[in-house]
C-alpha cells in the first residue's frame, strides 16, 4: 500500500562526487528509506531533480518503494522526448529496422520490404498517429493475395505497431482488432511426386529440343543445362532456393554423401545427407563443370563472366514455365520443391526430429506441416507391407530413367 508522508519526503546526500535522493517513509512507528543514485556530481542540478520527485511523491505520481527509480524516469523522460522528435513513419520505420539486433538480415529486409509497402500506400511523412486501421486493411487484404501472404503481410505490421505502442510513440495498436485470415493452403496442392517432376523435365527438353530445331538457341547458356541439376537438388536435398544458388564444391563432400548448408535462413550451419539419385547427378555435373573460378556449383552462365550468381528470380520464373507447360497446378512453385522433400522424407520412415535437422527448422511446429498423409500414402504403405509394387515405386523407376538420360547428355556435353 502506498502510504503518503506529510513530513520532509526526501533529502539529499553525497557519496564520493555523486548525488543520491533519499526517500523517507513511516508506517507505524517504523521508518522506510530508499536511497537512488541522481546519476550527478552538480548539486543545482542535484536540487532540482530532488524538487521534483519530492513533488511528484507527494502527489502520488511515482512511489518510490514499490518498483520506481530515477534511471526509469530518465529512459520515460527520453522516450517521450524522442517521440516528440520522430514522428513520420518513414524516421521510425529506419528506427525500428535498426534495432531488430536479435533479426538475421533476411528478417530485416522483409520488415523493410513490408514498410515499404505502407509508406507507397500513405506517404513517407505521414505521422504515425494518423495511420489508421483502414490503411492496413487495404494492404494485407488485397483479393489478389493469397491467404498465406495475407497473414504474412499483417504478422509484420503487428511487431511494428506494437513497438510503436511499447515506445509510446502512438497511443492506440491499430492492428490490435485486426484478426488473421484463416490459412485455407494445403501444403499438399505445392508438393509433387517424383512423376510429376519428371513431367517437368520432359517438357523442358520438349522446349529446348523445339527452340534448338528452329535455331533459337545457339550457345549453352540458351540451353539451361542447369534447370534439371539445380531443380533436383531443391527436390531431393531439400534446400532453399538461395542455398541452391549459393552453393559452393567446397561444401559438397563427396565422400561422405553430405552437403554443407553454410548460408541458411536461421544462419545456423546443418548437414544434409545426398540421396543416391542426387549422389549421381551432382557427380555427373562436377565432372562437365570442374570448379569454376567463383566455387560455386551453379554459377551464372552469362557469356561476360562465370564468377556471378544465378538469378534467383530467374530460377523461379524458368521453373514456373516448365511446371505450368507440364499441366501442373499454378501452386506449384520452386520453393514446392522443398515441400515435396520433406513431404517424402516423412513418407520414407525419417522420424519428425530428423526432417527438422535436414530441413533446419528452428522448431518441430514448422516441420509437421509435411504431416499430411493422403488415403493414398496409407494404400500405398499397405502394399509396401504386402509386398506389391506401389505406383510410387513405378514413378521412382521412371525418374531413375530420368537421371540416366541427363547424365548422358552431360557427358556428351563434356566430351
Amino acid at each position: 500500500m502506498f502510504v503518503q508522508n506529510t513530513g520532509a519526503m526526501a533529502s539529499l546526500t553525497q557519496r564520493g562526487k555523486v548525488y543520491y535522493i533519499i526517500f523517507s517513509q513511516r508506517v507505524g512507528e517504523k521508518l522506510y528509506q530508499k536511497r537512488f543514485s541522481l546519476g550527478t556530481t552538480n548539486y543545482k542540478k542535484a536540487k532540482n531533480l530532488k524538487y521534483d520527485f519530492e513533488k511528484q511523491y507527494e502527489l502520488g505520481r511515482i512511489d518510490p518503494f514499490n518498483g520506481w527509480t530515477p534511471k526509469q524516469e530518465r529512459e520515460n523522460a527520453r522516450k517521450r522526448d524522442l517521440s516528440k522528435k520522430l514522428t513520420t513513419l518513414k524516421q521510425l520505420s529506419n528506427k525500428f529496422v535498426s534495432e531488430r539486433s536479435q533479426a538475421n538480415e533476411v528478417s530485416k529486409n522483409n520488415y523493410r520490404t513490408h514498410l515499404n509497402m505502407l509508406m507507397k500506400e500513405v506517404g513517407e511523412t505521414l505521422p504515425v498517429k494518423l495511420i489508421s486501421e483502414k490503411d492496413i486493411r487495404n494492404i494485407c487484404f488485397q483479393p489478389r493475395l493469397k491467404t498465406a501472404t495475407q497473414a504474412s503481410y499483417l504478422k509484420h505490421f503487428k511487431v511494428f505497431f506494437r513497438w510503436l505502442k511499447e515506445n509510446e510513440f502512438v497511443d492506440n495498436d491499430v492492428t490490435s482488432n485486426i484478426k488473421p485470415p484463416k490459412i485455407t493452403d494445403k501444403i499438399s496442392e505445392r508438393t509433387i511426386t517424383e512423376s510429376e517432376l519428371g513431367k517437368i523435365f520432359s517438357a523442358y527438353r520438349k522446349d529446348i529440343l523445339e527452340k534448338k530445331n528452329k535455331r533459337a538457341i545457339t550457345t549453352e547458356a540458351q540451353s539451361r543445362v542447369w534447370f534439371r541439376p539445380v531443380a533436383m537438388t531443391a527436390y531431393y536435398a531439400g534446400l532453399r532456393r538461395k542455398e541452391t544458388i549459393n552453393l559452393q564444391w567446397n561444401h559438397i563432400n563427396f565422400n561422405d554423401r553430405t552437403i554443407t548448408v553454410t548460408d541458411s535462413k536461421s544462419g545456423k550451419e546443418r548437414t544434409v545427407p545426398i540421396p543416391r539419385r542426387l549422389y549421381n547427378i551432382l557427380r555427373a555435373w562436377h565432372r562437365k563443370e570442374g570448379y569454376p573460378p567463383s566455387k560455386l556449383v551453379f554459377p551464372s552462365k552469362k557469356a561476360y563472366t562465370d564468377n556471378i550468381k544465378m538469378s534467383k528470380r530467374n530460377v523461379t520464373r524458368v521453373f514456373k514455365f516448365y511446371a505450368k507447360k507440364a499441366g501442373l497446378s499454378d501452386s506449384v512453385n520452386f520453393h514446392g520443391l522443398r515441400h515435396s522433400c520433406g513431404t517424402n522424407l516423412m513418407r520414407d520412415g525419417f522420424d519428425i526430429n530428423e526432417v527438422a535437422k535436414i530441413l533446419g527448422h528452428s522448431s518441430l511446429e514448422m516441420t509437421r506441416i509435411y504431416e499430411h498423409l493422403t488415403s493414398k500414402d496409407l494404400t500405398n504403405k499397405m502394399r509396401r507391407i504386402e509386398g506389391e509394387k506401389s505406383k510410387e515405386e513405378k514413378e521412382k523407376q521412371k525418374m531413375q530413367d530420368e537421371i540416366n538420360k541427363l547424365k548422358e547428355e552431360l557427358a556428351r556435353l563434356k566430351s
